[in-house]
């Protein structure tokens, strides 16, 4: 039993409700002050993991054609036209501004496409240790209550997600650990941590225009550039 992302799920979820308990009592001001400071807790996160990369040549590669491809695809305005017909559709209508939608799109790479719980997710996989993820539901659970003072009921419900994403992670990780080296989770750690850094830097609105969605296929490309890195380069 995955005990570690039982743990990261079931965090989100009872943090998401007790903030939508909360969220009539919090004031726009205290809203916005707990927005930027999780805006700077991601951007620390974010240095933290690029810190680990082991080469910058193939981080610099995944994220370049990563980010090409999910421009290519609008994944971001994929997953947004996803979000709206949730909304619309299970939960009654709440409405989604651009300024929510933009929210709920860092907070779902917080929760579901962070390097530090996809990296905890295959490290359970692979060992069975859920030590890494029962730590993140810790910050996971605090941010998703924080997060459904501002949004409601939408994030108590990225923990389904999450969950499906950790669950595949953990499946597929018993397999491919013989072929995953340290440098290659270390590079991969660096594109999660530049995905957080970016999604931070949204939240604090110092740079608006990213379309921090549109660079998730950097997370899968890091395996393969580093390993091609690794055999062709050393």
């Amino acid at each position: 039993m995955p005990v570690g992302i039982i743990t990261n799920v079931a965090a989100v979820v009872i943090g998401g409700i007790l903030g939508c308990l909360l969220g009539g009592r919090v004031t726009e001001r205290w809203k916005k002050l707990l927005n930027d400071l999780l805006g700077v807790s991601a951007m620390t996160m974010g240095i933290v993991l690029i810190l680990k990369g082991k080469n910058l040549s193939p981080v610099i590669l995944s994220l370049l054609v990563g980010g090409v491809l999910g421009e290519a695809l609008q994944l971001e305005k994929r997953v947004n036209g996803l979000v709206v017909r949730v909304t619309e559709k299970v939960l009654k209508g709440d409405a989604m501004s651009e300024g929510h939608l933009m929210q709920i799109a860092t907070v779902m790479v917080l929760f579901c496409f962070s390097g530090t719980g996809w990296y905890g997710a295959l490290f359970e996989g692979m060992t069975g240790d859920g030590s890494i993820l029962i730590t993140k539901a810790i910050l996971d659970g605090i941010t998703a209550c924080i997060f459904a003072a501002l949004l409601g009921r939408i994030v108590p419900c990225l923990g389904l997600p999450q969950l499906l994403l950790m669950l595949l992670l953990f499946f597929v990780a018993e397999p491919l650990s013989p072929v995953i080296t340290p440098s290659m989770t270390a590079d991969f750690s660096a594109i999660g941590g530049v995905v957080t850094l970016c999604a931070g830097l949204r939240m604090t609105r110092i740079k608006t225009d990213i379309k921090v969605l549109n660079l998730l296929p950097a997370l899968p490309l890091a395996f393969l550039f580093s390993a091609l890195w690794t055999a062709f380069i050393g």
